[in-house]
């Protein structure tokens, strides 16, 4: 009995641990160009983050007994002006944890703040952020119990903007690179976008795109025709997509606890059906 009890202690232990949520810096030294600001304190308040000098990912870890062997990195909205991390972050992080993901909330660069510190670029910064963390993640995909197949990126709003810009060009590794990180593929292997802004939009694709679901209110036209040139860029490539349009709802629902409306309330259990179906996550 004394030897199941410390068994179980440790299992507890690990099963804890394994759930902890830990922040990582995605360069060691900080941003290229920009390390003498990595110690730049960033700036919070209820519903957003400002002053993010020195990109991060907040991790939130599965339970090991649900491990689905699949991470999502989460990219908030909030116009590269702030980012929505609470409630375009931290909330679809958990959530997703929840289903057995390793999910990965980013806090990157702002390429519409005005900080003061730094003049940063959407694409230049942002995007490069995000790149980052896919290689990051697909480099440590041991670390963390995943499959480095097995990768997707979630956008909401501007964060669907950074998805654009690294889903369909521009993801391949530098073989030459003196960091190891940067030789790793960018592709995420699938992607979820929640009323993506138009930014990023290729006009063509030279290659098959990832697996992708959409899902927006139909009022909130800006994200319907994003929506729509996506799927008439998708349409020649033999690759899955699933979109979702609510006949209302309005932008910036969130996950949903803002809404009224029984069907944008609800609109995670359609992420978790697909997640279910296209066999990333288990039933």
């Amino acid at each position: 009995m004394f030897r199941t009890a410390i068994a179980f202690a440790l299992w507890a232990g690990l099963a804890l641990s394994a759930q902890a949520q830990t922040v990582t810096h995605l360069w060691s030294n900080g941003a290229p160009g920009f390390e003498a600001l990595k110690d730049e304190p960033e700036k919070a308040a209820d519903w957003w983050v400002r002053g993010v000098h020195n990109p991060s990912v907040t991790v939130y870890a599965p339970d090991p007994a649900h491990h689905s062997r699949t991470a999502i990195i989460v990219v908030p909205g909030g116009g590269h002006e702030n980012l929505v991390f609470n409630s375009e972050g931290i909330k679809p992080a958990k959530y997703l944890q929840g289903l057995g993901v390793t999910a990965f909330a980013l806090k990157y660069r702002l390429g519409r703040e005005d900080n003061g510190k730094a003049d940063y670029d959407i694409e230049a910064h942002g995007a490069a952020d995000l790149r980052r963390v896919i290689r990051y993640v697909r480099a440590h995909a041991t670390d963390y119990g995943i499959d480095p197949n097995r990768i997707g990126v979630m956008g909401f709003s501007a964060g669907g903007e950074l998805v654009h810009m690294v889903s369909f060009s521009g993801f391949y590794g530098n073989l030459k690179a003196a960091d190891p990180v940067e030789r790793i593929s960018a592709r995420p292997d699938f992607i979820i976008e929640i009323y993506s802004g138009p930014l990023g939009l290729p006009t063509k694709l030279d290659t098959a795109p990832p697996p992708a679901f959409l899902l927006t209110a139909y009022d909130d036209k800006g994200p319907v025709k994003t929506f729509n040139t996506l799927l008439d860029l998708y349409s020649p490539y033999d690759v899955p997509v699933e979109l979702h349009y609510f006949a209302r709802g309005s932008h910036a629902f969130n996950m949903g606890d803002r809404s009224s409306l029984k069907s944008v309330h609800d609109w995670p259990a359609r992420l978790r059906d697909w997640l279910s179906d296209s066999g990333y996550i288990k039933p």
